[in-house]
């Protein structure tokens, strides 16, 4: 039992490691979109 909530656990940390990592690239690119938006080139 108290490896399997421990596996969950560890599965979960490594999807929240992945989901951040994925923000920052998403907010990284942000601005250049905005800018090339506002240029009217999107």
């Amino acid at each position: 039992m108290k490896l399997l909530r421990k596996a969950k656990v560890n599965g979960l940390r490594r999807l929240q490691s992945t989901t951040g990592e994925e923000l920052r690239r998403r907010r990284m690119l942000l601005p250049s979109v905005l800018d090339r938006a506002f240029k009217g080139e999107l």
